[in-house]
């Protein structure tokens, strides 16, 4: 599956956190550096693949167990709106 970021929400890096918000409600949310990597990686569109490939390239972890975390992520940010499958 391919997936996108939202458009409707803006970030920036404040202390060690990625803060965004939604343009339309004031909603915000604080990334984790995992969560901020993955946000990153979805620049441009891009399948589970890459950005597993990409999330173990910056961090000391198996692939299994970031594809787990990916997986477990990329749905997470779904339910808040902050991606969708392209």
């Amino acid at each position: 599956m391919i997936w996108q970021r939202a458009d409707e929400w803006v970030g920036s890096t404040i202390d060690d956190s990625f803060v965004m918000v939604h343009i339309e409600t004031g909603k915000y949310v604080a990334l984790n550096a995992t969560a901020s990597a993955v946000w990153e990686a979805l620049e441009s569109p891009s399948d589970e693949d890459a950005i597993v490939t990409t999330l173990t390239q910056s961090f000391d972890i198996d692939t299994d167990t970031c594809r787990a975390s990916v997986d477990k992520l990329l749905d997470q940010m779904k339910e808040m709106k902050l991606v969708q499958p392209l």
